[in-house]
């Protein structure tokens, strides 16, 4: 070889040298860009592509696919191929079978084929055939040693790889394992923190998570929601800034110091809204560890309703308590009455009495008359509050208004101190309502005391005005909701402190009240307000604030003449001459109904003990033409005693008298067969009316 030769030879191994360096300059520059990239990609897809066609482009493959290990490590699955059809994308390879990629796998090895033809290590699926491949390249996709992918390179000629190209491959796939292991963790912690802040933002409950300084770290959607901030402006806040209880810094230290580590504290608070308002909540706060650095957790929930509810049942069991008092006060008051009652009936038949013996003008009966209408009272007070504990009906007749409330102002007087002035103007000539007077007398009596409560510590002037009015259409349009036609106007004033705005829409409320505990069951207006619209009138109330209240109450006014217990004495007594056992084991009662009935000429054989005397009955039956017998006796009741007698004696008439009893009334006493029933006390009129009716009754009907 001379030296023209060896010159042409040295040219040709320089020119190869530079053109190999070259290629390795190129390949060197792709490798970077592609580390680079893949420090930077975020998209799996991108990432697939890009890692699948650097190394076809690199070793010049003609089809060039990248395998994915499912997480169960059962399947491999094609997230990008170059050449093969883009349908093969995401179908799975089972490694069941014993292909190149499943080979691959189960070796952990690169694994070259020079000539499918004669490749006998695994099975050729038919589409290496179909595409006319001849040989390909494999390499498993490794992280610290373990197959995550694999990477298959083919061409359609034979091809041999060179040490250097299965390098290059294998290190092209490993960089692409770690790049798309990273990616995907990326997105699965994006993932999970798009569903941690879903479920975050839409916990029912506001999340605050502060710093141990007090400062808002987080926070979700609801605690922007309920306070009425936007979350960058609560990540400008402190915890103090939204709870007005943490502004002290003493209480804020003594709850982070006592807090337990591994536990949390329950605290109600109240949190301030952006509008100022104060929102009651209930706070679960613990500790909560990140990055090794402590944070506060609060879940902090709207307890309004919780509250609103709690006071609605407390109001509930209030008045329940209060229903049961008064339940308890009917069982007390029926007790009472009877025993007063009892009472009231020697006091009633001795003042009659007393009255029939002395003159009609001399002062002695004027003073019995006096006496005679404080019984009344007393016994239409008794009646009063039978008809409040028991909400039983009572008779209602024509009455002079004015002079029930003349008596209940003298009442007044004695109770209410001389540091209110109490000033009336009652006109005489108002015509007659229709009602009862003790609803008239409890009408005035706790207005009244309404007015006095208001002026009890600064005195004043309590003013009781009563007239008639005439309400015309044009009164009815305004305020006062009442047929056109004569009433009664009565006013109540004081000049006390008054009534808030806020609280004047709820005094007919019943148990409503702002007196203190003990000094009023807030059921005062409520009955007032009750009678007033059951007999068919009106009240208003107005009422300013340190100036004082008027109430107004209109009182229908009706055609007849008006009751007055004047009345009771008037008239005719009826008299008698047969014989008439009593029965009644109070003595006083007893001798008083046997001198009230001796007085009217009857013969009379009183007992105490209806056992004695139903022996004394059954002994000499027809000596008697009448029995008047007490409901409430021991050993033996009035209607048991009735009905003994009615065995023997069918045509007996019988009169219970009863005091009072929530066993028996008129309409069940009728039904039992006792022709007559009539209430303690008992006066001479009604007493001498119902014996002598019930004993023409008996004779008629025999």
């Amino acid at each position: 070889m001379n030296g023209s030769e060896n010159n042409n030879e040295m040219a040709e191994r320089l020119r190869q040298l530079e053109v190999r360096e070259e290629f390795h300059r190129r390949i060197l520059s792709d490798i970077l860009n592609f580390s680079t990239r893949l420090t930077r990609n975020s998209d799996l897809k991108t990432l697939y592509r890009e890692s699948n066609a650097l190394a076809g482009s690199i070793l010049g493959l003609d089809y060039s696919t990248l395998m994915i290990l499912s997480d169960d490590g059962r399947a491999l699955v094609i997230r990008d191929a170059i050449g093969f059809p883009s349908s093969m994308i995401d179908s799975f390879s089972l490694l069941e079978g014993q292909g190149l990629s499943t080979y691959v796998v189960k070796e952990k090895k690169t694994a070259v084929v020079l000539d499918f033809q004669v490749e006998k290590r695994f099975e050729v699926p038919p589409v290496v055939f179909r595409e006319k491949i001849v040989s390909a390249i494999a390499v498993p996709m490794l992280i610290m040693g373990e197959v995550f992918g694999v990477m298959i390179g083919h061409t359609r000629r034979k091809r041999v790889f060179t040490p250097e190209e299965i390098d290059l491959y294998q290190s092209i796939a490993n960089q692409s394992a770690v790049a798309i292991k990273n990616v995907m963790h990326f997105e699965a912690l994006q993932d999970s923190e798009k569903r941690f802040r879903a479920l975050f933002d839409r916990a029912g409950d506001a999340i605050f998570l502060a710093d141990m300084d007090g400062k808002l770290v987080d926070v979700n959607e609801t605690a922007c929601r309920s306070l009425g901030y936007t979350r960058e402006e609560l990540l400008n806040m402190s915890v103090a800034d939204v709870d007005p209880t943490f502004k002290e810094m003493n209480h804020q230290q003594s709850l982070w110091d006592n807090l337990p580590a591994d536990n949390h504290v329950t605290i109600t608070s109240k949190h301030r809204r952006k509008d100022g308002s104060l929102l009651p909540v209930e706070i679960r706060i613990g500790f909560l560890d990140l990055h090794n650095r402590n944070y506060i957790l609060g879940f902090a929930r709207d307890i309004s309703r919780r509250e609103q509810a709690d006071s609605a049942r407390r109001k509930l069991q209030g008045q329940l308590i209060q229903a049961q008092k008064m339940e308890s006060i009917g069982t007390l008051a029926g007790g009472i009455a009877h025993d007063f009652n009892n009472i009231l009936t020697p006091i009633f038949g001795y003042l009659e009495l007393a009255m029939l013996e002395t003159g009609k003008n001399s002062k002695l009966a004027n003073h019995l008359t006096q006496v005679l209408r404080a019984a009344e009272r007393a016994k239409e007070m008794v009646q009063q509050i039978l008809a409040f504990s028991r909400s039983e009906s009572e008779e209602i007749s024509p009455l002079k208004a004015d002079i029930i409330i003349k008596e209940a102002l003298k009442l007044l007087r004695a109770s209410i101190p001389t540091t209110i002035e109490i000033r009336e103007n009652i006109d005489r000539h108002c015509g007659p309502v229709l009602a009862n007077p003790s609803q008239v007398h409890q009408i005035v009596m706790n207005l009244c005391t309404n007015a006095y409560h208001a002026m009890r510590t600064t005195g004043g002037i309590l003013g009781i005005s009563l007239r008639p009015v005439e309400i015309s259409t044009k009164d009815s349009i305004k305020n006062i909701n009442l047929k056109p036609g004569p009433y009664l106007h009565l006013e109540v004033s004081d000049t006390g402190h008054g009534i808030a705005p806020e609280v004047l829409g709820r005094i007919f409320e019943p148990y409503f009240t702002t007196k203190q505990t003990g000094e009023g069951t807030g059921m005062g207006l409520s009955v007032v307000h009750g009678i007033v619209t059951g007999i068919g009138g009106h009240i208003n109330v107005y009422s300013e604030q340190e100036k004082g209240t008027n109430v107004h109450v209109y009182l229908p006014v009706i055609a007849g003449e008006a009751f007055h217990s004047d009345d009771l004495v008037k008239g005719p007594v009826p008299t008698g001459t047969e014989k008439i056992m009593l029965v009644d084991d109070e003595r006083t009662v007893k001798n008083v109904m046997k001198s009230m009935l001796i007085n009217l000429g009857y013969s009379v054989e009183a007992f105490i003990d209806p056992r004695e005397a139903l022996t004394s009955f059954n002994a000499r039956p027809n000596e008697f033409d009448l029995v008047i017998t007490d409901m409430t006796m021991p050993q033996m009741t009035g209607d048991k005693l009735a009905q003994e007698i009615m065995t023997v004696r069918p045509d007996m008439p019988v009169i219970l008298c009863s005091g009072f009893s929530d066993l028996i009334n008129e309409e069940s006493a009728r039904a039992l067969g006792i022709k007559g029933y009539i209430t303690k006390p008992v006066t001479v009129q009604s007493f001498a009316t119902i014996v002598r009716k019930t004993l023409d009754d008996s004779e008629t009907e025999n």
